[in-house]
């Protein structure tokens, strides 16, 4: 027989049911109280700069008396010339390179040979001479670029840009380094048309 004084059982129920309902006026005030502050004081959404953001391999150099231009105007293959000063001459021969879309930022202009001047670099930039080679070219002529250098081998200061523009390279690279060593050129390697227009304008800050 079960003993039990049910009137315990009540009591407990009801105590229990007298807690929860002081935890839920407690909750209630607390829910309130929040309210009224969120009302009080509205929070401002975060608003992101609109501005582009600057790290290392975009940052511009800014040349007093320059007008700023948009992508849009650099898209076009043109020449850009703010200001004459430290300019990268383009022979006229790589007019229909596209590395000159993406050389942005940079003053620069073509350049011809004209009567018995010359030209033999493809780009000067700071007085050191660039020739342009690109993996697919290289392939098709491989002599060319030999012949490219023989003028200006009396110079201890050239650069080779090399884009890769094909698969199985490795061969070829080495070739290059070798012929770039005894001919006084600095090999430089891109992987596209933008990574080596970047490195004509780094080498023209």
């Amino acid at each position: 027989m079960n003993n039990t004084d049910p009137t315990s059982f009540q009591s407990i129920l009801a105590g229990v049911k007298k807690l929860r309902e002081q935890e839920g006026g407690k909750e209630d005030d607390s829910k309130k109280k929040a309210q009224s502050q969120s009302s009080r004081t509205p929070s401002q959404p975060i608003q992101a700069s609109s501005g582009p953001v600057v790290n290392a391999f975009n940052q511009q150099r800014i040349i007093p008396g320059e007008g700023t231009n948009t992508d849009k105007d650099f898209s076009r293959k043109r020449p850009f010339t703010g200001s004459n000063s430290n300019s990268v001459l383009v022979n006229t021969t790589q007019k229909e390179n596209p590395l000159l879309n993406h050389l942005k930022n940079t003053n620069w202009r073509y350049i011809s040979s004209t009567g018995g001047n010359k030209i033999y670099y493809d780009y000067l930039v700071r007085s050191r001479s660039i020739l342009f080679l690109t993996l697919s070219y290289h392939r098709l002529y491989a002599d060319y670029i030999a012949r490219r250098m023989l003028p200006l081998s009396k110079n201890e200061n050239n650069i080779l840009i090399f884009v890769v523009d094909d698969i199985n390279s490795e061969d070829p690279l080495k070739d290059l380094t070798k012929l770039c060593m005894f001919n006084g050129f600095t090999l430089l390697v891109a992987f596209n048309f933008e990574q080596a227009a970047n490195y004509l304008r780094y080498l023209n800050q």
